[in-house]
């Protein structure tokens, strides 16, 4: 199903649709791996494209029915760094950053999901303890990243300690640690502060980018591995990095 080299691009790219609504429908975290670069990219690329289509489309319906985004989170980013600092941060460090928060422990060993708890608790921390932005570096810094290493640690010593129990959940769960990536992905790229009622309505289409990139990031980690996640994001952060210089 995969052998790209014996299917015309249309049919790829459908394939490819089925595959992740299928893997949406029944996720599945034993999925057969496959180690050939070309065709891993290859695949990768096709998922980009994908989700640029949908993204055009979700423009074009946002656009004719005239709701007021606001201001996109790259946009307050953009006013902290200099342009050449925004795109290494928008196309390297932040996807490295939140592919390991939310894809990284996909794949259950101790040491990826306390990496993920220590970044996740670091911005849960960051946002609902004190307010602040992810990169805020001058309220509590060093309370958040503290607090945030001490619950990771304390993970990594449970989750190493219990390992085959903790392994036994991710399989027997796996659909919903999937589901909840999804969830949170989505969420944590939502300006609450600028959430109004008119926008609370049209919530499930003001979220479908981020839903729709973490479906597919999600399994890409789980199919291709963590590097080709952090390259699918990468990509889709070209166009909203630039426009955004």
């Amino acid at each position: 199903m995969d052998n790209q080299e014996k299917f015309s691009f249309k049919e790829i790219v459908l394939r490819k649709i089925i595959i992740i609504i299928n893997f949406v429908k029944d996720p599945d975290n034993n999925l057969t791996k496959y180690y050939d670069v070309k065709k891993n990219l290859s695949a990768t690329l096709t998922f980009y494209l994908i989700h640029l289509f949908f993204l055009i489309l979700w423009v074009t319906i946002i656009f004719i029915i005239s709701i007021d985004l606001g201001s996109p989170p790259a946009a307050k980013i953009r006013e902290m760094m200099s342009p050449l600092n925004f795109m290494l941060y928008a196309l390297i460090i932040g996807p490295i950053l939140e592919e390991t928060t939310l894809r990284l422990s996909l794949v259950f060993k101790p040491i990826y999901l306390s990496i993920s708890i220590l970044l996740l608790s670091y911005i849960l921390i960051s946002r609902l303890g004190y307010g602040v932005g992810n990169l805020d570096i001058e309220e509590h810094l060093w309370v958040r990243i503290i607090s945030s290493i001490l619950i990771a640690v304390f993970t990594y010593l449970i989750s190493k300690k219990y390992s085959r129990n903790f392994s036994s959940f991710w399989d027997a769960n796996f659909r919903w640690i999937y589901y909840f990536s999804i969830i949170v992905f989505a969420l944590l790229h939502l300006d609450f502060a600028e959430l109004t009622l008119g926008k609370f309505l049209f919530f499930p289409l003001l979220t479908f980018p981020q839903v729709l990139f973490a479906v597919m990031s999600g399994y890409i980690r789980i199919k291709y591995g963590f590097i080709y996640a952090c390259l699918f994001h990468g990509m889709n952060n070209i166009l909203p990095g630039l426009s955004n210089l």
